[in-house]
């Protein structure tokens, strides 16, 4: 694949992008790859299947270009934001009605110190009181509305709001307390700002239909409400194995809304649903290897099984001689096994002969590398698919100057399986 440049893989591409540029999503990948895939097909794809819908890049791409797209998401906040990014029948007029409903009920509230009283201790910690007064009161004026689609705008501003107004940064897999932001605050300029930016964006849009149905579920399973051999291309950008827990971060928002409240409810209602890819999603005493052995992905993967076999004996050696005595040995067993699951339900939903592209990351958990590329190819072919190509993007990982971390070459590819 004639790739266009190394950040094919990143998302700085969408932050200059309208729609794409509406929520700041740390992982993602350019919309310049829909559109370099799309571009190259001889016939223009009816349906686009995208099993990890992240924050829409793929879907908004694709509608864009008035082509039909199918996303699976398994997180309820990113749903929301996805529906938000999709909706581009949005009225000004009607908008900036809202809004003025928004900003009397702000007003009328200001005075009170009852929302204060609701606040959560983490929200607390990142913004002052008047900052934090304003946000909630503008949340809880939104709930007032009584029509979804404009509530999904709102609440998409808002969380832009919330980067914005915070007095340190959020928008980094981990929140950095050691920096302050030099202007923060202002939470109402802010928030009218965003709007105004955002119905500027629709009135630049070719058209304003909505050509993409998104649904919250969990693409380790099978979707009832996506048909067989319905769609004729995938592009996705599946969990890195071992990549960072986002929890830090997506916690700021998911408590702010209401979705969750502590660590134990974004394990019982986020990380459940996830692919595993990092250590936090899982707990040792839950995994009998033995089980493990005689499971589907197990028994259909016999071959690569001895290369993974190795692997996990010198992983789980090294977690109980390592700092940290992370258990990546069986992290890589869940990963696998997921993975296998997704792309069983890949190929179901895809038509015969179509393609699937996968932008993806190997690993190298305490200093082991993984091909993680080439294990899904190969894990693709048992899954259904007839064939794997492995093109690379960039090197990656040489840029952390981390004593204690491998100095494993590591690399990013495209996937592409038929």
């Amino acid at each position: 694949m004639n790739v266009l440049d190394a950040d094919i893989g990143s998302a700085k591409d969408n932050a200059r992008s309208a729609i794409h540029n509406w929520y700041k999503f740390t992982a993602g990948f350019s919309y310049k790859l829909v559109d370099l895939i799309v571009d190259d097909m001889e016939i223009k794809p009816t349906s686009i299947y995208e099993p990890f819908a992240g924050c829409g890049t793929t879907l908004v791409a694709a509608q864009k270009k008035d082509i039909h797209s199918v996303g699976n998401e398994s997180q309820q906040l990113m749903c929301n934001i996805i529906n938000a990014k999709l909706n581009w029948d949005i009225e000004r007029k009607q908008c900036l009605q809202f809004r003025e409903q928004i900003d009397d009920y702000v007003n009328n509230s200001i005075s009170s110190e009852q929302v204060l009283t609701e606040c959560h201790d983490l929200l607390i910690s990142l913004y002052d009181k008047d900052t934090l007064k304003v946000l909630y009161l503008i949340r809880d004026a939104i709930k007032t509305i009584n029509n979804e689609k404009y509530e999904l705008f709102f609440n998409l501003a808002l969380s832009q709001t919330l980067h914005k107004a915070a007095v340190h940064p959020i928008a980094v897999p981990y929140i950095v307390r050691s920096k302050k932001l030099v202007n923060s605050g202002k939470a109402w300029e802010k928030f009218l700002a965003i709007t105004n930016q955002m119905l500027d964006d629709l009135d630049s849009l070719p058209h304003h239909n909505r050509c993409a149905d998104v649904y919250k579920a969990d693409s380790r399973k099978v979707n009832p409400f996506v048909d067989t051999n319905s769609c004729d291309l995938c592009i996705t950008s599946p969990p890195y194995l071992n990549n960072l827990d986002y929890g830090e971060v997506s916690k700021v928002h998911t408590h702010f809304f209401g979705i969750t409240n502590d660590w134990h409810d974004i394990t019982e209602i986020v990380r459940k649903e996830l692919v595993t890819g990092a250590t936090t999603h899982y707990r040792d005493c839950d995994f009998d290897y033995d089980k493990f052995l005689l499971s589907e992905f197990a028994l259909e993967n016999q071959s690569l099984m001895k290369e993974l076999e190795t692997r996990y004996a010198y992983l789980k050696k090294y977690s109980y001689e390592r700092h940290g005595k992370k258990s990546f040995h069986i992290l890589m067993m869940h990963y696998f096994e997921d993975m296998f699951y997704v792309l069983k339900e890949m190929r179901r939903v895809l038509k015969p002969n179509s393609k699937a592209y996968l932008i993806l990351g190997d690993s190298a958990p305490y200093g082991m590398y993984i091909p993680t590329t080439q294990f899904l190819g190969e894990i693709a072919l048992s899954a259904g698919f007839s064939e794997y190509r492995i093109d690379k993007i960039r090197s990656r990982g040489h840029k952390w100057k981390i004593k204690t971390r491998h100095n494993v070459e590591l690399s990013e590819n495209i996937l592409t399986l038929s």
